[in-house]
């Protein structure tokens, strides 16, 4: 067995916890400590066998999202879109506008509608199903339920 140099208790960190990336660092190096057998092990500590960083791929690098000005007033579209009461309403006027309510404006309408409206669909049908049930959808919801068999008598 090889003789180890004592660790020196005050040259190590004082933190009690090590930041998450140096916690997640350090419970893959153990992992990877235990995957080694006695013998390079006993490398490593004696200096004849060495561990080796390598950086992995290089991540893509998220690019902005451009708005590109799409000639429909958003702000107007998500009011008229407010006034309207019942769902058919508004499913009908997404409809009656689909040749300019593309995929891109119906998502920056979801986003002016508000956090009700999901505005994370990849289609035209998913977005205007997102925009309807977050608005006319779920106003008669909440009706329902605060009218209805939820009601104190």
């Amino acid at each position: 067995m090889t003789d180890f140099e004592p660790i020196d208790i005050d040259s190590l960190p004082s933190s009690p916890l090590p930041s998450p990336p140096l916690a997640i660092a350090l419970q893959k190096a153990v992992a990877l400590l235990e995957s080694l057998s006695r013998e390079q092990l006993e490398d490593i500590a004696s200096g004849a066998g060495k561990l080796e960083y390598r950086p992995g791929p290089v991540r893509p690098i998220r690019r902005e999202v451009v708005h590109r000005p799409s000639g429909v007033d958003v702000a107007a579209a998500a009011a008229d879109i407010n006034r309207l009461v019942t769902p058919a309403e508004v499913a009908d006027y997404l409809q009656s506008r689909s040749a300019e309510f593309t995929v891109p404006v119906l998502k920056e309408i979801a986003r002016a509608l508000g956090p009700t409206v999901n505005g994370t669909g990849r289609t035209k049908a998913q977005l205007r199903r997102d925009i309807v049930e977050g608005t006319a959808g779920f106003r008669v919801r909440s009706a329902a339920m605060s009218g209805g068999a939820w009601a104190k008598p």
